[in-house]
Parts: structure tokens; C-alpha cells; sequence
């Protein structure tokens, strides 16, 4: 079995120097694992160009802690890289960037971004020169994406980057899903079928990540599992996989559960006492999910797909 979860945001506390990439709960102690790991790109307060020096930093935190931890990890921009690293039984680690500020609507650092290894690509955090997020004042109109987030789109497609909507407002998302020349990919958001947060997807939203061949990987984040903190637990999270099940997931579905992005905050009994993933197919296991789904969950789904657009 394998273990790929595509969203982890512990690039930013190398950032805090609190730990390095590899970690006793963030990464399998079992199981060989690919994390998605996010330059955070839209930081809240700052300006475009503080944005775009904080990705710089946390690129050069990523490239000197694969060189610290390589006995364990190893950095990945394609498909081949990836069965390397885990022939070689290392984990792996993928850029992504989270939220597009930092780019300065610029197609040249597109460019240099997608040539240091990012191969994931959020528009929007918080909405900038590129897009609407989910994070709309009241009485602000959804507008999608702009011009230059159009071009941003265009540029992407060419390099054969893939876009992640996880973070865009609804109208961003239908944008991108009809620009994008490769799948588009949620990769850490749930449903809001079951919890009405604008950071979770709506059922047309899913079933258009399906039919379009993408994935979606499953937030750990508490308010996303559920409005009523009391049931935010890891059984909340499983009912948002049965929710993807039901409306025809099973090979679209996947970890994204934004480890080191949810201030230390995880549904119950998960903490950061162990391997955070492990006990994930534990419980899948104890809930009597099939072997063969709880593999394409842990990783095949992710897999499948990067195999095929990576």
C-alpha cells in the first residue's frame, strides 16, 4: 500500500522552525508516502510582492530540508520521480502552491515556479489579481476569475500545470473547470451536502471533478467535517467519503488532509501523538471499508491520476 495526501502545509512551520518536512504524525511509519506540500502563496495582510518573497523563502526552506532529510525524502516533479523514490523506499514530496498572490499575475514566475518543481496550482486564498475566493464579504460580488487569472489559465495549460480549486469561490471553480486542459483537482476540501462551509464542494461541483477525471482529497480541517463542533470527529470524516461514494467517487477520491494547516486542530481521537495517516486506514479498517477501497483512498486513486496527468 501506498499513502498520498495532498495537502500538507508543514513547509511553514521549517518556516517557524518548529520541525523539518518529515515528521512522526505527518508522514506513514508503515507505508511508503507522496505528500503534496504547499507554498503558501497569499498570506493574509501582506502585499503581492511580501507574498511572492514568502514563497521564495519557503522554496529555499523546501530545497535545503530535501537535501537534510534525503536519506528519507525525496523531491518529485514527475511520474518517473515518483516510482524512484519509492523503488529507492523513500517518501516523496510534490510542490503545490496555494493561493496565487506571490505570481503577481506574472506568467514568467508561472514559469520559474513550474521550473523549481510546482507542479500544483491554487489561484486564489484570498481573492487577488487572479480570482475570487471562497472568502467573499458580504454584498461581494462573485466575479470568477479576471483577465490575467484567464491568462494565468492559458499559461498553465501549456507547461501541463495542474489547477487546484480548493480555495476559489464558486464561480472561480466553473471557470477553471472550463479552462483547464488537464482535470482540475480539490485538493483539500469536503461537501457541503454535509457541512455548509463555502470551503467544501457542492454535489455539481464533485460530480464535475468525476466526469472530468479529477480527484478530490478529504480535509481533516473540524469545521469542515461539520457546523456542530461537538460531532467534528474522525467519524464525520468518513461520512463525507460515504458522500463521494454516493455519488460515484470511488476512483476520484483521496487523503488531502491539510496537516499543519489546522492549527493543531483534528476531528477525535486523531492528534498529533502519532502517524496521523496510519491511523486513518486503521479506522477504515475497523469500519469495515474493503481492503480494495481503503488502498485507492490511502493512495491508488492519487496515483492513478498523477500517473496519467502528472
Amino acid at each position: 500500500m501506498y499513502i498520498v495526501d495532498s495537502h500538507c502545509d508543514s513547509i511553514q512551520q521549517v518556516d517557524r522552525r518548529r520541525h523539518g518536512i518529515v515528521n512522526p504524525y505527518n508522514y506513514s511509519q508503515k507505508h511508503r508516502q507522496l505528500q503534496f506540500v504547499a507554498l503558501f502563496c497569499s498570506w493574509p495582510g501582506e502585499a503581492p510582492e511580501a507574498c511572492f518573497k514568502r514563497a521564495v523563502r519557503y522554496l529555499g526552506h523546501f530545497t535545503l530540508a530535501m537535501a537534510a532529510e534525503a536519506d528519507r525524502v525525496v523531491p518529485v516533479h514527475t511520474w518517473a520521480d515518483i516510482e524512484t523514490a519509492f523503488n529507492a523506499d523513500k517518501h516523496a514530496a510534490l510542490l503545490t502552491m496555494e493561493g496565487g498572490t506571490g505570481i503577481l499575475g506574472s506568467e514568467k514566475l508561472l514559469r520559474d515556479f513550474y521550473l523549481a518543481g510546482v507542479r500544483v496550482f491554487g489561484l486564489a486564498w484570498l481573492s487577488n489579481d487572479l480570482a475570487k475566493s471562497n472568502r467573499l464579504e458580504e454584498g461581494e460580488a462573485d466575479t470568477g476569475l479576471t483577465d490575467t487569472g484567464r491568462a494565468i489559465v492559458a499559461e498553465g495549460n501549456r507547461l501541463g500545470m495542474i489547477f487546484d480549486v480548493s480555495h476559489l469561490s464558486d464561480k472561480g471553480f466553473w471557470d477553471v473547470a472550463a479552462l483547464s486542459a488537464k482535470p482540475p483537482v480539490a485538493t483539500h476540501s469536503n461537501f457541503r451536502a454535509l457541512c455548509p462551509h463555502s470551503r467544501n464542494l457542492t454535489d455539481d461541483m464533485a460530480r464535475e471533478i468525476i466526469r472530468r477525471d479529477g480527484m478530490i482529497g478529504l480535509n481533516l480541517c473540524p469545521d469542515f467535517l461539520h457546523s456542530d463542533k461537538t460531532r467534528q470527529t474522525v467519524e464525520a470524516y468518513f461520512r463525507h467519503l460515504d458522500h463521494c461514494l454516493s455519488l460515484g467517487g470511488e476512483a476520484h477520491i483521496g487523503f488531502g488532509c491539510d496537516i499543519d494547516g489546522t492549527s493543531g486542530k483534528y476531528p477525535a481521537p486523531l492528534d498529533e501523538s502519532g502517524p496521523i495517516h496510519d491511523r486513518l486506514i486503521e479506522f477504515m479498517l475497523r469500519r469495515n471499508y474493503t481492503e480494495t477501497l481503503v488502498e485507492q483512498v490511502a493512495g491508488g486513486n492519487w496515483l492513478r491520476f498523477l500517473r496519467k496527468y502528472l
